[in-house]
């Protein structure tokens, strides 16, 4: 009778496990963890709040929702863009103008999301001496980490919009911006280029003056021919996009969400699901996003104008980036945008 009963037992064990492992769900590829998400790798040359979208994407949890992980990677003194077109990253955050650049150099790329609408940059002279243009007259002004860089653009449009010949009239100089505020106090520099609201709050706190407002809109008209200008962005290159469109979708969607989210959200809430992926910097945050909140830089549809492109285009070329037009439909792609705007609602 025993050995009946153990028999029963073992057998019903038997269909137990069965049971359980014809319920073992899988991912697509075989992968045994339902959990498992597809890890995406982004670069960027700095970690900046233009960028919030993309960051708030997954600190919301849309990348998660969508399978997804992202890893933001802050490539420092070197080409942040380089990992994304060897392949060892699959989206970069950068701007417009490095887009028009590999474009003009043969490495396709196109631009996913625009993140901003506005331009955020401020000249700030040094002091009260140096508050107009003309004061910078064989001066030195820095910006930037390279001669093609927006910033220093942004210096030479001021000065050729001026009548003065950058480099010439004027010196412009590659400086990281936590050098700012020494090299002013030490006449080194007589001019910087902040570009972002923390920046140039820090800037004029230690005495500085505004000189040009690129964030105000009649004077980036008057400058540059237009009130709109899409300078940061998210790119992927041409290759990743036709290999993956789903997953390129998942992230493009991911951010829109993002973007719709910090429409209604308060500077506060803002700063505070940002403040993962910036450590240490909640008040600089909050700074931005209350600033953000009256100027508007951030783009809520992700999409560019016609004039902020024409816009891009003169100030690449007046920075040595490219020496030639490139058509707007070389470098977006938009088509993710529609479709991630008609699943969302907008």
């Amino acid at each position: 009778m025993k050995k009946l009963v153990s028999l029963c037992l073992i057998a019903l064990l038997s269909l137990s496990l069965l049971s359980g492992c014809g319920k073992t769900p899988k991912q697509e590829g075989g992968t045994e963890n339902p959990k498992e998400l597809q890890t995406i790798v982004f670069t960027e040359p700095v970690r900046g709040y233009f960028w919030a979208p993309a960051y708030l994407a997954q600190t919301l949890g849309y990348f998660e929702e969508a399978g997804l992980k992202a890893e933001f990677q802050t490539v420092s003194g070197a080409d942040a863009s380089a990992p994304v077109f060897s392949g060892d990253a699959q989206f970069g955050l950068r701007g417009v103008e490095m887009a028009l650049m590999a474009s003009e150099a043969g490495q396709n790329c196109k631009i996913l999301v625009s993140t901003t609408s506005h331009y955020p940059y401020q000249l700030i002279g040094a002091n009260k001496n140096y508050s107009t243009i003309e004061s910078l007259r064989g001066k030195v002004i820095a910006g930037g980490q390279g001669p093609t860089s927006a910033p220093q653009a942004f210096s030479k449009a001021i000065l050729t919009h001026a009548g003065m010949v950058p480099d010439q009239d004027a010196s412009i100089i590659s400086m990281a911006s936590s050098g700012y505020i020494a090299a002013m106090k030490s006449g080194d520099i007589q001019a910087a280029v902040a570009t972002n609201p923390w920046a140039t709050k820090s800037l004029l706190a230690n005495g500085g003056v505004l000189i040009v407002d690129g964030g105000n809109e009649a004077a980036l008209k008057d400058l540059m021919g237009s009130s709109t200008y899409e300078l940061f962005m998210v790119f992927a290159t041409d290759q990743y996009i036709k290999e993956n469109p789903e997953t390129v979708q998942k992230v493009v969607t991911a951010i829109a969400k993002a973007t719709k989210w910090m429409e209604s959200a308060t500077p506060e809430e803002i700063a505070t699901k940002l403040d993962p992926l910036f450590e240490g910097k909640h008040d600089e945050l909050l700074y931005s996003a209350q600033v953000d909140k009256q100027s508007k830089f951030l783009n809520t549809t992700g999409r560019y104008t016609d004039s902020g492109y024409a816009a891009a285009l003169n100030l690449t070329k007046l920075s040595g980036g490219i020496t030639k037009d490139i058509p707007a439909a070389a470098i977006y792609d938009e088509t993710f945008l529609d479709k991630a705007w008609e699943e969302i609602g907008k």
